[in-house]
């Protein structure tokens, strides 16, 4: 058996716009529109000098950093609706379990896989696509396992074993959809411009991040099952089976 790219990416678009997938395009929309909204303020003085108080922008940054972490969460719950069988509801365990230990090993361990990829890329860029590959479902394994980011990441090196060119190429794949998606609404973002622009291009980022996270899920599962293979029934007559 071996890794199939169409049914990765298909299975992806089919739970993307499904309910639940519609679900976490609105609040990662959401999540990202608030995020937007987070900026310094500029006050005036007198004299027409601009200044930005310590104060605000310390709680700005503050409140940036707590809906990056939001997002962190809400990523894993996804990860693990999406490498389920539930496609209608979002069961409390998934919003439940160990999500505060889970949210802090993906936001460190984005920072090392971060770091080793582009240690990785510093002199040559095949060493860094290589570990972008076989380091890539750590977040799966953290979300849907409830393994730290260090066990993770030496469980993709094993999951992605034997499959990495086929995986490579559904990274490919994903990236050049996920561009053509964001170049088709770049002129209506631009024509509209403002508020409206800003909540189109959230909402369209929201439901490629989407794509990517149940296309992730579901190569995963994918893997998961090469892994460990369904076994046949026995068969009578077969070898060391009574004829």
């Amino acid at each position: 058996m071996v890794f199939h790219i169409i049914d990765a990416m298909t299975d992806g678009f089919s739970r993307t716009t499904e309910r639940n997938g519609l679900v976490f395009v609105a609040v990662f929309a959401v999540l990202a529109l608030l995020n937007a909204s987070v900026a310094p303020v500029e006050t005036e003085t007198a004299i027409g000098v601009t200044l930005t108080t310590g104060l605000v922008g310390l709680l700005t940054g503050l409140l940036s950093f707590a809906i990056g972490l939001a997002t962190i969460a809400v990523a894993i719950v996804a990860l693990r609706t999406f490498a389920s069988d539930e496609t209608e509801t979002i069961p409390r365990e998934f919003r439940r379990r160990k999500i505060a230990t889970a949210t802090l090993n993906a936001f460190v361990g984005t920072i090392v896989f971060v770091s080793l990829v582009a240690a990785g890329s510093v002199f040559l860029l095949v060493p860094g696509l290589f570990l972008l590959v076989t380091l890539y479902y750590w977040s799966a394994f953290v979300a849907v396992e409830d393994q730290n980011f260090v066990r993770a990441f030496r469980s993709s090196w094993a999951l992605t074993r034997g499959s990495r060119l086929r995986l490579f190429g559904l990274g490919i794949a994903v990236v050049v959809l996920g561009l053509a998606v964001n170049a088709t609404v770049a002129i209506p973002t631009f024509l509209l411009g403002g508020a409206a622009g800003l909540v189109l291009t959230q909402v369209v980022a929201a439901v490629v991040t989407v794509y990517i996270i149940a296309t992730t899920a579901r190569a995963y599962d994918q893997l998961r099952g090469l892994e460990h293979p369904s076994e046949p029934e026995p068969r009578q007559g077969s070898a060391g089976m009574a004829a």
